[in-house]
């Protein structure tokens, strides 16, 4: 298992707590990055690409997400569209909790952790 694959399983534990806890925009925050350790470990592991080649991009997360992306739908079209779509919702989600002048309640944070659970088994077959 690679540092990644374990800051993925300890920020999928840490977002469970948080929304147990009652601190629900928090909990998007690491539901979302779980699923995006586990990209980065794809980026280097599966796809052999460097940390070098992800921080000289401008938007490395668009990047991870569409590599990524990429990659699983050459092996299951059902998947990537699993992948791709509850990504893309998970990230508004963590954005939302981060920078919007909006609340985030009990439900957006259920959602998040649900959608993270979605993808996370998904990645772990890559």
């Amino acid at each position: 298992m690679s540092y990644l694959e374990e800051k993925s399983d300890v920020l999928n534990t840490a977002a469970a707590l948080l929304h147990q806890k009652g601190l629900y925009p928090v909990a998007a925050h690491p539901a979302y990055y779980s699923c995006l350790q586990l990209m980065k470990h794809i980026w280097l592991h599966s796809m052999e690409k460097t940390e070098q080649e992800l921080t000289r991009q401008q938007s490395s997360h668009k990047l991870l997400i569409r590599s990524v992306g990429e990659m699983i739908k050459k092996s299951s079209v059902a998947n990537f569209y699993v992948f791709r779509g509850n990504i893309l919702k998970l990230k508004k989600l963590r954005t939302d909790a981060d920078y919007s002048n909006m609340p985030f309640d009990v439900e957006k944070s259920a959602r998040a952790l649900s959608l993270s659970r979605s993808i996370i088994p998904i990645l772990k077959n890559y």
